[in-house]
């Protein structure tokens, strides 16, 4: 018996179906309006509430259509005519309550500026809760009633005693309640678990990265053609070399950066990032670098990947005495998320490896996508 015929029949159609849905999506994605994170900066003092809040021009404009002369940029003029309308909306989704009790937000002012990430609009918020405030109930609902959702979250860092703390807001998790109080060590590290497993999951371009080093795990290129490999160590031990490899790079420029000792300019990282994601996915395609070497992409390109993964912690952390804790944690999050991914495609690659289904349905036909998705984000991530 051939070892390499078809003998997996009886999941194609679902697993087409299932490619065929993931494909659609990496392309809505791909072709969908890029968002951006929002920042909720807030400190308690007695009863007095004060603060600013930071959300990306883009996606105002996205949702409140503020460039009127279209060219694809708000311009002063047009954040005067519509200053007051963005205002609205804007305080329209933050309700802040102490003791169950509201705790109403003026906007004192609002200014724009610039960051890596580009424009971006603050609105400087105070207020005075009817009480002391013991512990700050948050609900922050922006961008929840727009098509894109799911890929917008919000972060609040509230500073109260001396201390900062963070949560995040999505829109399942539209609420956090934070005491005044010193924060709980084991909950405010369970935050940034958490942060870091989702930061990887909703990263896309991350877990493309991640996929196409996995996908060729469970094969070998031999004699110019993709073979199943003979059993499960042959592929365990091609996982654990790439997994280890990307996770020690990422993790030592994410601390490196987290710590300020190496900055880089986000829009190179992103741009590199997107590369990496072109380079992984045409080598499954036409093979350059062989699985001995497979380890060495990882590395290389992981230390661009932690760079990505520091944007999403650097904006948070303002207390230093916090920045330890928040590594840790941020860290083990983005491991857990990784190891989930390994855990689903892993074996399923390895039981589908035999299949010419796998090889050409699956291998090869989603690294030409992934490949092709990913120059898109190159392109939009080097245009200005």
């Amino acid at each position: 018996m051939n070892p390499f015929t078809d003998t997996v029949r009886s999941p194609r159609p679902l697993l087409l179906t299932l490619m065929v849905l993931l494909l659609s999506g990496m392309f809505s994605c791909t072709l969908a309006h890029s968002t951006s994170d929002h920042l909720l900066n807030l400190s308690v003092s007695g009863r007095q509430v004060q603060g600013s809040w930071d959300v990306m021009l883009a996606d105002l404009d996205y949702t409140l259509k503020l460039d009127q002369d279209g060219d694809q940029r708000v311009g002063n003029e047009e954040m005067r005519v519509s200053g007051q309308r963005v205002r609205d909306y804007l305080l329209a989704h933050l309700q802040v309550r102490a003791a169950g009790k509201a705790c109403p937000l003026d906007n004192t002012s609002m200014q724009i500026g610039k960051g890596e990430k580009g424009r971006f609009l603050r609105l400087n918020l105070e207020g005075t809760c009817p009480e002391v405030v013991s512990a700050l109930q948050v609900r922050n609902t922006l961008f929840t009633d727009t098509n894109d959702q799911s890929r917008h979250r919000g972060y609040l860092n509230l500073t109260a005693g001396g201390t900062v703390q963070t949560s995040v807001f999505s829109k399942d998790t539209p609420e956090a309640t934070v005491s005044v109080a010193a924060p709980n060590v084991f909950a405010s590290l369970g935050k940034f678990i958490w942060l870091g497993m989702t930061h990887i999951w909703s990263g896309l371009d991350h877990v493309l990265f991640l996929v196409t080093l996995l996908l060729p795990a469970v094969l070998r290129y031999q004699q110019g053609r993709w073979v199943p490999v003979g059993d499960f160590r042959q592929a365990f031990t091609s996982v654990l070399k790439v997994v280890t490899a990307f996770t020690l790079a990422h993790s030592v420029t994410l601390t490196l950066a987290a710590l300020e000792v190496i900055h880089l300019p986000s829009r190179w990282v992103e741009a590199t990032i997107a590369i990496s994601v072109v380079f992984t996915a045409l080598n499954n395609l036409f093979p350059v670098v062989g699985e001995r070497w497979r380890w060495m992409v990882a590395f290389g390109f992981g230390l661009i990947h932690g760079f990505g993964f520091s944007s999403a912690l650097g904006e948070l952390v303002s207390d230093r005495r916090a920045l330890v804790e928040s590594l840790i944690g941020f860290n083990l999050g983005v491991e857990i998320g990784q190891l989930a991914i390994v855990l689903v495609v892993v074996p399923l690659a390895f039981w589908l490896r035999t299949t010419r289904f796998y090889r050409q349905g699956i291998f090869m036909s989603t690294s030409a996508v992934v490949a092709l998705v990913a120059s898109l984000w190159f392109v939009q991530r080097v245009l200005p």
